[in-house]
């Protein structure tokens, strides 16, 4: 079976069509070329205002640190003033002085049995402040 020859109408629409795929290739690469630009870009200017911000020292995870360090702090502080003076004060009920670290001092050596040393109470958070 031969093939018969082509006709010019042929010859041209094969001509048409390569010209169509041509184009639509090169609007193709221009799309992606813009997209991938346009990406870069975003990601460049992302990256310089993190990089700027961090450089100038504004770090939020470094603020949220200290505001929780500082919370923490202030917290710690009043737990630490409440129980000095309560360590300091008196019980003037029975008319004797006995101080609150004394007797968390006693509690302490008996629930500790043989040593009578402990790292906790209200006597290791005054010792720890001072």
């Amino acid at each position: 079976m031969t093939r018969s020859p082509r006709t010019a109408a042929q010859l041209d629409a094969r001509a048409l069509a390569r010209a169509k795929r041509e184009a639509l290739r090169r609007r193709a690469r221009r799309i992606r070329r813009a997209v991938a630009g346009l990406t870069m870009t975003l990601f460049a200017m992302a990256f310089l205002v993190v990089y700027a911000q961090l450089a100038s020292g504004h770090d939020p995870a470094l603020v949220a640190n200290a505001r929780k360090r500082a919370a923490g702090a202030s917290a710690e502080s009043t737990a630490a003033a409440s129980s000095t003076s309560s360590a300091t004060g008196t019980s003037t009920s029975a008319g004797e002085s006995t101080s609150a670290s004394e007797s968390t001092g006693a509690s302490e050596s008996t629930s500790t049995g043989e040593s009578g040393e402990s790292s906790s109470g209200a006597a290791a958070v005054t010792t720890s402040q001072s």
